[in-house]
């Protein structure tokens, strides 16, 4: 009863953590600011449309977020909701980035040193932020919160998604070698689907329990995990 009991409240906990994160929005988004964000997450596009509903005005430029590009979606979705928004190519944004004043981004976890593991190609907007001294603002629930260090052999696997998001196959099938009978083949295409961004580059991660610095992880994670949650883990590693 204690077990199903706690997964319902982590339920209620997530389904409510966007609008909880929504609300320091006016602390972060002033009036006539260009904020910047990556991809599509559904945490920003609240945040963003909070800071809308208290009358701020601002503009927002969006790196797609090849390959997949799901920040073609935020823009349908923000447009819906009468914001500003301009599409970009994941590599302008070094192009843009001086016009920019704020970046805003989510994320698929928070690391206990306080990186993040995000869609691929954030780092380099993290990295493009910290060249012009643009503050790197990550919003997250709780939940995204996790134990695990860079160096932890889990963290350090990435998912390969599948090549034909990058190229299709009748795209470069001309260099395969059918002569041998093998089809052996000099392209390889890879295609991880996350990146690192380490604490450095980070300047506020916004949860559902108010802002933070990435240095405050460590306090968090003794809240919100026990010791038994490390034994499990160490067991589990061995």
């Amino acid at each position: 009863h204690f077990v199903i009991e706690a997964i319902k409240t982590l339920i209620e906990d997530i389904d409510s953590c966007h609008d909880q994160i929504a609300q320091e929005a006016v602390e972060h988004i002033h009036q006539n600011e260009v904020i910047l964000t990556f991809g599509r997450s559904r945490t920003v596009l609240k945040f963003l449309c909070a800071a809308k509903e208290k009358k701020r005005s601002f503009e927002v430029f969006i790196a797609e977020g090849a390959p997949r590009c799901q920040g073609h979606v935020l823009a349908k979705e923000l447009a819906g909701h009468g914001l500003k928004s301009t599409v970009i190519g994941d590599a302008a944004v070094f192009a843009i980035i001086s016009r920019v004043n704020l970046v805003i981004v989510g994320a698929h976890a928070v690391m206990a040193n306080g990186g993040v593991i995000v869609p691929i190609g954030m780092n380099m907007v993290a990295l493009a932020a910290r060249k012009h001294a643009i503050p790197f603002v990550v919003v997250a629930g709780i939940h995204k919160l996790c134990p695990l260090y860079p160096h932890n052999q889990e963290v350090s696997l990435n998912e390969m998604r599948s090549p034909s998001e990058l190229l299709e196959f009748g795209k470069f099938s001309n260099c395969m070698d059918y002569s041998t009978g093998v089809g052996a083949s000099p392209l390889h295409v890879a295609n991880p689907a996350f990146d690192y961004v380490p604490p450095e580059l980070v300047s506020l991660l916004i949860t559902d329990v108010g802002g933070h610095n990435p240095s405050y992880m460590y306090r968090l994670i003794a809240d919100y995990y026990s010791a038994d949650d490390y034994f499990l883990q160490e067991k589990h590693d061995s």
